[in-house]
């Protein structure tokens, strides 16, 4: 080996040393612990899990619920038909309506499907579930593009008690539904709070099209489609997609049941969402029959 060769090992073997010598003296802080193998999230503190769903984006989900988060942490996504159906018929551009958005999991999908030039309106009432919610439009930079009304979607503007069960944040109600929210295999405490209401109608005028009105609201579906009377009748919207839970609905069953047959025979269609999130079209009646639909689309006629 030359002289200059020499040297440069020399050179090579001190500086290694030194590196080596600095790093014991100051290791580097520890990196924050990895997801268990197989899961989707991770505990970040506070109370929250931060979760990485399948489609992209990140959001933060209660490590408390029972509900929604055990589902997102072990499967990375929640209700695949829908998240299908979502992916495959909202496009760049588009405007949606999350009512019932809760922590924003489809409310932060909705905004990579929309895009820059799209919009987003999410409505959440539980004082629980915004603060998640907003730091999830955050988190995933979409001030641009999603709108947050932290009120209940109702028939009028006022104010409703609102149930929040202690355990499953999702399952949130302004329906009388207590027996519902906690049972003797599904025990949690129930509290009431006071929420603001509003109809959709104070969006008629705004919005040339509305693709999607995603309406989950457990139970409370009539006092929504009540709000939003003029926005159905002014042909700008064309589909919305919501749940049937008739023990949840209860009492307002025959008016909501009505109401679904006369926008039957003023022109809308019905359809379930396949696995791969295609609408398959179904007859009310057939509907009408089933206790629990996770998701019906109705859709106007061209």
């Amino acid at each position: 080996m030359s002289l200059r060769g020499r040297a440069r090992e020399r050179l090579d073997r001190y500086v290694r040393a030194r590196v080596s010598e600095a790093i014991a003296a100051n290791p580097p802080p520890p990196s924050p612990p990895a997801p268990p193998l197989g899961l989707h999230g991770t505990y970040v503190g506070d109370g929250r899990v931060l979760v990485a769903p399948l489609w992209g984006g990140r959001i933060h989900a209660a490590s408390g619920d029972l509900s929604l988060t055990p589902e997102l942490v072990a499967h990375g996504t929640y209700d695949v038909p829908f998240t299908n159906f979502i992916q495959k018929h909202i496009k760049p551009g588009d405007v949606a309506f999350d009512v019932g958005a809760n922590i924003g999991l489809f409310t932060i999908l909705l905004g990579y499907q929309v895009w820059e030039r799209g919009q987003v309106i999410a409505y959440e009432a539980n004082p629980r579930v915004l603060p998640i919610l907003r730091d999830n439009v955050s988190m995933n930079w979409f001030f641009d593009r999603v709108e947050v009304v932290p009120k209940a979607a109702a028939a009028e503007v006022g104010k409703l008690p609102f149930l929040m069960p202690s355990r499953f944040d999702s399952c949130g109600s302004l329906m009388p539904v207590e027996h519902l929210l906690s049972t003797e295999d599904r025990l949690s405490e129930i509290e009431r709070v006071e929420v603001d209401t509003e109809p959709l109608d104070v969006h008629a005028g705004r919005f040339e099209r509305i693709d999607l009105i995603k309406v989950d609201v457990e139970g409370a579906e009539e006092r929504v489609f009540a709000g939003m009377e003029g926005l159905l009748d002014s042909g700008v919207v064309r589909r919305v997609s919501f749940e049937v839970a008739r023990s949840h609905i209860g009492d307002e069953w025959e008016a909501f049941s009505r109401r679904l047959v006369g926008l039957r025979d003023a022109g809308w269609s019905f359809s379930t969402v396949s696995d791969s999130g295609e609408p398959e079209p179904a007859a009310l009646e057939a509907l009408f029959e089933r206790p629990q639909i996770s998701q019906v689309v109705m859709t106007r006629a061209s």
